[in-house]
């Protein structure tokens, strides 16, 4: 299988060309090399519906006239505010998280440009009230984001955010800024009320599938980042893909690969990459997969791991444990980064090894050694390996994973963009609220 190289002329400040490596060699097992064949031929007839009709997901990268509105707004926050909490669940946050952390370290909360971001994500009282500390909120910006307007746990933040503020002696215009569906949803009703600055979300687009409209790319202004090479990453991606056909593509090959492995009855989707600004991102995955694919009595679990830390906690189960899982690595360039170890440690046998080398060539042999160990006990992994996490790696590598979850759903034979399932639950939760008043 050829390397996805995604190159473009130069452009701006981001013009560059870079190879991403997908190696499936060692993915492609006996129970799943003919049902592969078969799933790679079977998507060039939506591709070809594609071409013809592209999805909002794919016109959506072309779009230039969307980015005035929210670098002005980006603008005005980071002036103004030393912290901002981003209101928002699953879809309305998740994205945003990953491209929070290419220029941080660990969480998104540790980026190390813009306003402290804070992603008040889970509904959590404790959480909440201590965001909402009156002695820090003359610092902070809120950005509430919800596509239908009325997400229950945003909504209710967003209504104790605003007496807070109140109490505060703090004007919630001037605080309060917002991603939301048109119509006459609460979030708009609230604007009105307020004065709050809203921006649309994009009509066409679910929530999970956002992260390359306002909703990833203006926490992502806020973090520093280059919002037109990440989306110009993802532009590339699709070209490729419409330019090369499936069979060429990375994103093709990953659904055909994932969707045989479904067929032989491996129902567990590892993504495990070697670096924290990339552990966001299988969070992120893990929402994207298990939405769009859990339908219908069919999908796979999507499991996110982290290396090096899970080879201490997850690893002897992929080994030892049973096969049902199809393991996707991530690596990037790391040999020779990071802090070294002095020679002075060398009289000590026990850390001789270590000597002289650096903290990036450690993640790159244990990468490696990850790798290896589960090929060798029979386990199919998949590498991808980056030459680094920038803003345009990181778009066109989002775009492969809502490319791949896109393409598996057609193998499928299922739509990728509802969640019919999930509807039930909010119901049932709106009903219990309304009770609990009775």
């Amino acid at each position: 299988m050829q390397p996805f190289t995604v190159s473009w002329e130069p452009h701006g400040r981001f013009g560059t060309m870079f190879q991403v490596n997908f190696d499936i060699s060692t993915a492609l097992t006996a129970d799943t090399k003919k049902s592969f064949d078969m799933a790679l031929a079977a998507l060039e007839a939506p591709l070809a519906e594609w071409r013809e009709a592209p999805l909002p997901h794919f016109t959506l990268l072309e779009k230039t006239d969307d980015l005035l509105a929210l670098t002005e707004m980006a603008g005005d926050i980071v002036d103004a505010f030393a912290r901002v909490i981003v209101l928002g669940t699953g879809g309305s946050s998740l994205g945003a998280q990953v491209l929070a952390q290419i220029h941080g370290w660990g969480t998104p909360s540790g980026q190390l440009k813009g306003p402290q971001l804070i992603f008040a994500d889970n509904l959590d009282a404790t959480t909440l009230a201590q965001l909402l500390a009156p002695e820090r909120l003359a610092q902070t910006g809120f950005l509430v984001v919800s596509k239908s307007g009325e997400t229950a746990e945003t909504m209710i933040q967003l209504c104790c955010v605003l007496p807070a503020l109140e109490a505060a002696r703090l004007e919630p215009s001037r605080h309060i800024f917002g991603i939301s569906g048109t119509g006459d949803v609460v979030l708009r009703r609230l604007a009105h009320k307020y004065g709050l600055r809203l921006l649309d979300h994009e009509a066409d687009i679910g929530g999970r599938f956002a992260v390359l409209s306002n909703v990833g790319l203006l926490p992502a202004l806020l973090a520093g980042c280059d919002i037109e090479a990440i989306r110009c990453g993802a532009r590339e991606n699709v070209a490729a893909l419409f330019k090369n056909g499936a069979s060429e593509h990375a994103a093709a090959q990953g659904a055909a690969l994932q969707y045989a492995h479904m067929q032989a009855g491996r129902m567990i989707s590892v993504l495990m990459p070697y670096a924290d600004r990339l552990d966001r991102l299988t969070f992120w995955f893990r929402q994207l997969w298990a939405e769009s694919l859990g339908k219908g009595g069919g999908g796979s679990l999507p499991a996110n791991a982290l290396g090096p830390v899970d080879q201490h906690s997850q690893v002897q189960l992929y080994l030892d444990g049973p096969d049902d899982k199809l393991f996707t690595l991530i690596s990037h360039t790391t040999c020779g980064s990071g802090p070294k170890v002095p020679a002075s440690f060398g009289a000590d046998p026990g850390l001789a090894f270590m000597v002289e080398r650096t903290i990036g060539d450690l993640v790159d042999a244990e990468a490696r050694a990850t790798r290896d160990t589960l090929v060798a006990h029979g386990r199919p992994v998949r590498h991808m390996q980056l030459p680094d996490t920038n803003e345009a790696v990181m778009g066109a590598l989002l775009m492969h994973f809502m490319l791949e979850t896109i393409m598996a759903a057609a193998l499928m034979g299922i739509d990728a963009f509802d969640q019919p399932a999930v509807e039930e639950g909010k119901k049932k939760a709106k009903q219990y609220m309304l009770d609990m008043a009775t």
